[in-house]
């Protein structure tokens, strides 16, 4: 008999002689332009145990969890000998400045006036500072965003000069032509005088959405939807400009950050939101208070007043000092570690913090759509996220870009779904589960439709941890029993293999060769590399980089290999060769029990203790030493990151949905794709 404590949160396996019985671990989880007519330019600014056996699991109440990019269940692994699961043991606790300088840039060129060809549609609101102060003499311009690069290609809509001015009211009205009834839109408020004097670094701005739908609306431009709006579009704008586009490849990332704008605030009245309008999410009123208090402390002041100066020597990075609130708040929004204690929280809006948080990003959590035991997660093509529900039967869960929920209150089910652990998605939008319960992969349309039956079952597929899937379709799965399986695209089998020093494999991912690189929880603290046929890269793995108990593996752009532990809170590297880059690790604030690399290169974990860290590729951490925390968040389980830069985590304890808004750069999905196109680190 061997056991294995539970990761953290994670259900376990105990193998007894030859049969394996599932048994419960606990609730939780495993392991630019010129902005005004004033002449002032803006500067372009930088935006950027010892038992044995039994997998980690996470928090189901019978079966083990997983692991794969993203897994998270605790345990240390059997010897690789046994036929079943390696027990798991929890680990007895797991772990639980900016510069002043005021350089200036050349001045920037404002995006270019489309002039109406076709009767124009018309477009009225009100800027206000604070809940009530109008701004009076700002100037008003309606883009439709780029689509020739990132923060670039936007273009004026307004006829005439290309913008207005607010009336001492803070009102404006203003004809506008749409250049497609789709095209993204967004209007910028810039200058004016909110009473206390003109400010020329005053800018605002809304995101409204498609041009087509907002004809005859009233808008209200605030520091609320400013600070939404820039969180949200963060990853398509450039500082020092108030251009917003993206690549022609893709248009569905930008898109859908309009909708996690719209998730946050109501652009008719400018009012931030309790909840989404999907009823779902909850948003984190207090800290976007207090981030819109920042900006209406400045903007309720003149040109070069204390509270300006203050708020852009506290939001410069690298020495580029910001010249206008927009930049100040991007800045923000991209450095969310930055400090800015010095800067008052109180102000308009209320509830305001009563003193500077962890770091500024900003989270929503959803619940719904079935989620229970939720496990490691994917993003498909259209920014969908799916949740594999490690229950018995198994469901998957499915949230649209906005974290709506489309999989009804109990989820999707069928298709042989049995405590799924993992899912991934190919390049058709199918969604594949590998199946811990029953020994099978289940596949799913995109609709969450069953495609598999009661399940494909191939020889030698045995608790199946985690998977992943080739840029020519095969399914790849790490089992129990120390293997890997091989299945075709239509679920039939394709190979197994037991060699390459497979010691309790916990997670997988597929370079660009495509050769599958293996983490291993085992004792012997090792990854494993195999050819697409299955053939060992090296006889025994590779081992160092600080590695202990490995539950996660991931790709960078390079093609070196990512290696999350749970056992001891590290980070590894390895280059492609499989030699050690990350001497004794970098350093988590809990063991991780999933990785992802983002489309800037950069690395993701979700940790155990709920937080989420952020390293660059040579390894320093842009994360503080506690992570991203978001309220709420209890431990990680799954992590994902999505076309439009915003990261996705699974909380079984909570059963919730986690999204950090805009914190990534835009990533290429699914992974499938990124694989076949070269994309693995880069932006779509």
């Amino acid at each position: 008999m061997r056991w294995k404590k539970c990761l953290h949160g994670i259900s376990a396996s105990v193998a007894i002689a030859t049969g394996t019985m599932l048994i419960g671990c606990g609730t939780g989880t495993v392991p630019g332009a010129s902005l005004i007519s004033t002449g002032s330019s803006l500067p372009t600014g930088t935006g950027s145990s010892s038992s044995t056996t039994n997998p980690p699991s996470t928090g189901t109440t019978t079966s083990p969890s997983t692991g794969t990019g993203t897994s998270s269940s605790s345990g240390t692994s059997g010897s690789g000998t046994s036929a079943t699961a390696p027990p798991v043991t929890t680990p007895a606790n797991p772990p639980a400045s900016s510069t002043t300088g005021s350089t200036t840039t050349p001045p920037v060129t404002t995006p270019p006036s489309t002039t109406p060809s076709t009767p124009a549609a018309t477009l009225s609101g009100t800027v206000l500072s604070g809940q009530n102060l109008p701004v009076r003499g700002a100037k008003m311009t309606l883009y439709a965003v780029g689509t020739s690069g990132y923060g670039a290609g936007a273009r004026s809509l307004l006829g005439g000069s290309g913008s207005v001015l607010t009336d001492d009211r803070g009102r404006f009205t203003g004809s506008y032509v749409c250049s497609s009834a789709t095209a993204r839109v967004y209007l910028i408020a810039a200058g004016g005088n909110a009473g206390a004097g003109a400010n020329q670094g005053a800018v605002m701005m809304s995101a409204l959405g498609a041009c087509g739908t907002i004809n005859a609306q009233t808008i209200v431009v605030n520091e609320i939807t400013t600070v939404a709006s820039v969180y949200a579009l963060e990853q398509f704008m450039q500082p020092g400009s108030v251009e917003i586009g993206g690549s022609s490849s893709n248009a569905i990332g930008l898109a859908n950050g309009f909708k996690t704008a719209a998730n946050l605030y109501d652009g008719t009245t400018g009012r931030l939101r309790a909840k989404t309008p999907a009823g779902n999410g909850t948003i984190p009123q207090t800290k976007l208070d207090s981030l819109a208090n920042l900006l209406a402390n400045c903007i309720e002041s003149a040109t070069g007043s204390v509270a300006c100066t203050r708020l852009y020597q506290a939001t410069a990075i690298a020495g580029v000092t910001p010249q206008n609130t927009l930049t100040a708040m991007l800045n923000i929004a991209l450095h969310p570690a930055i400090n800015l204690k010095s800067l008052t929280l109180t102000g308009p809006y209320q509830p305001w913090l009563a003193g500077a948080p962890n770091d500024w990003t900003l989270s929503i959590e959803y619940t719904g759509g079935g989620l229970n035991y939720g496990q490691l997660i994917a993003s498909d093509a259209e920014g969908n996220i799916w949740v594999p529900n490690a229950t018995d039967p198994g469901t998957l869960s499915k949230f649209g870009p906005a974290g709506e929920p489309l999989s009804g209150a109990a989820g999707f089910g069928g298709g042989g779904l049995s405590y799924p652990q993992a899912v991934a998605i190919d390049q058709g939008g199918n969604v594949w589960a590998a199946n811990q319960g029953n020994d099978s992969v289940s596949e799913h349309r995109s609709n969450g439709t069953a495609k598999s039956g009661a399940g494909f079952k191939v020889s030698g597929l045995k608790l199946p941890y985690a998977l992943a899937i080739d840029g020519s379709g095969g399914i790849f799965t790490v089992n129990g029993d120390n293997s890997v399986t091989k299945l075709n695209s239509s679920g039939g089998f394709a190979g197994h293999f037991q060699q390459g020093g497979l010691d309790f494999p916990f997670a997988l991912a597929i370079d660009r060769s495509p050769n599958v690189w293996v983490a291993n929880y085992g004792f012997s603290n090792r990854v494993s590399r195999l050819s697409n046929a299955g053939t060992p890269v090296i006889a025994n793995g590779y081992s160092g980089g600080g590695i202990n108990g490995a539950v996660g593996v991931a790709i960078d752009a390079s093609g070196n290999a990512w290696i999350a532990s749970f056992d001891r809170p590290v980070v590894s590297k390895f280059s492609t060769s499989g030699s050690p880059l990350s001497g004794s690790g970098y350093v988590l604030p809990a063991g991780a029990a999933s990785i992802a690399v983002d489309g800037d290169n950069t690395i993701w974990t979700a940790n155990s203790d709920g937080s989420i860290s952020r390293f660059a590729n040579q390894g320093t951490a842009i994360s503080p030493a506690t992570g991203y925390v978001s309220n709420g968040a209890t431990a990680g389980v799954g992590i994902a990151i999505d076309p439009s830069g915003n990261v996705w985590t699974s909380d079984n304890y909570v059963n919730s949905l986690f999204e950090y808004i805009g914190a990534a750069a835009p990533t290429t999905v699914p992974l499938q794709v990124a694989i076949q196109k070269n994309l693995m680190g880069k932006r779509p």
